[in-house]
């Protein structure tokens, strides 16, 4: 089953035009994974190919929980608990710059994260360095901040995060995100953008099997082809096939 949720605050890719948000199975499965570390109050992953929805997803998730304080982070590569503190210092409008002591910052910080109960959400976790992740295990373990932390990581570099004993121990939960099946994509995409309503079941399928391979982040590229094609050339109707070509010169789906 597809919910359509109407046109949404969570970023599309590309900013697409016309794109309806849909609540997957997928989308279904993670919001179940994360009420549970809500409830316990843990440390979870979600992780997934490139493309496939990991940003969207909480974006999503998040959307779907107005009430549920979000605190989110997109550290730079190879970032320092001093990256981090800032991060959290203006993600919780705290005045002033941050103290340049990290005692005093973290004092702060922890002050700051007693009430309510937070999520913090690290995108692009893989990249984090060793001395953050045990910063943020210090956070989850100090009794007195309130936090979740969830961890985004691309599926490839996932073994970065295993390979970190204090998390590794610490984790509850590594939750992967799937592409979606063919079956399901037949659904989700008419649900998804106007112009999939009226393309034959068997291009889609055909489509996916060639190339998409059921990453969202391609068909939302091969959707904004199809868009475009027709702002250019309102009164002629874009060929799926052929916009699948300019994005892609080595397939020819029949």
């Amino acid at each position: 089953m597809i919910d359509p949720v109407g046109p949404s605050g969570a970023p599309h890719y590309l900013n697409l035009p016309g794109a309806r948000t849909v609540t997957t199975q997928t989308v279904r499965a993670a919001a179940r994974t994360l009420d549970e570390a809500l409830h316990e109050q843990s440390i979870i992953c979600m992780t997934a190919d490139a493309g496939v929805g990991k940003t969207f997803t909480l974006h999503l998730l998040c959307e779907i929980r107005p009430d549920l304080p979000v605190l989110r982070l997109l550290p730079r590569p190879q970032a320092r608990p001093d990256d981090l503190r800032a991060s959290l210092h203006r993600a919780l409008n705290l005045p002033g710059p941050p103290p340049q002591d990290p005692g005093i910052c973290d004092d702060y910080l922890r002050h700051a994260l007693r009430q309510p109960r937070r999520l913090i959400a690290v995108d692009e976790a893989h990249q984090l360095s060793s001395s953050c992740i045990e910063y943020l295990r210090y956070l989850h373990d100090d009794p007195a901040p309130q936090v979740t932390l969830l961890l985004l990581a691309a599926w490839p570099r996932l073994k970065a995060l295993r390979s970190q004993p204090t998390l590794i121990s610490r984790v509850t939960t590594w939750h992967r995100l799937e592409p979606l099946e063919t079956h399901e994509l037949l659904t989700v995409l008419p649900a998804f953008h106007p112009l999939w309503q009226d393309v034959p079941t068997p291009l889609m399928a055909r489509l996916d099997a060639l190339w998409a391979h059921g990453n969202f982040r391609r068909w939302a590229a091969l959707t904004h082809q199809m868009h475009t094609s027709l702002r250019r050339h309102p009164h002629q109707q874009p060929d799926p096939a052929t916009l699948l070509h300019r994005l892609n010169p080595r397939t020819h789906p029949a």
